[in-house]
């Protein structure tokens, strides 16, 4: 997702923060995020599948879960999808949203 990670300032200035969560262990996510270039987000290991269950995007098949996205406004209200499982993220789009939540 190296394109909200050049937008994350931008995500910053709204009051939110870009959080990238998978499935892959954390030394996945090292070598991924050096490969592509992520830099300004954390990228969070959810091995358990902990995560993945609470917001509906767990497959229990063992394949990685979907693509979806969530946003919660300024840390407090309830969270929020915004996108789909198999759509891929707009970070112009997803921007707008939240910048609608104030």
């Amino acid at each position: 997702m190296p394109a909200f990670d050049r937008r994350a300032r931008d995500f910053e200035a709204a009051s939110a923060q870009v959080l990238g969560i998978s499935t892959d262990s954390p030394f996945s996510h090292e070598n991924w995020a050096k490969a592509v270039g992520i830099s300004h987000y954390p990228l969070l290991s959810d091995v358990h599948r902990d995560v993945s269950k609470a917001y509906g995007v767990y497959w229990p098949t063992g394949t990685p879960s979907p693509r979806d996205l969530h946003r919660r406004p300024a840390g407090h209200g309830p969270v929020r999808r915004a996108l789909r499982k198999g759509e891929l993220p707009d970070p112009d789009r997803i921007l707008a949203e939240v910048k609608k939540l104030g």
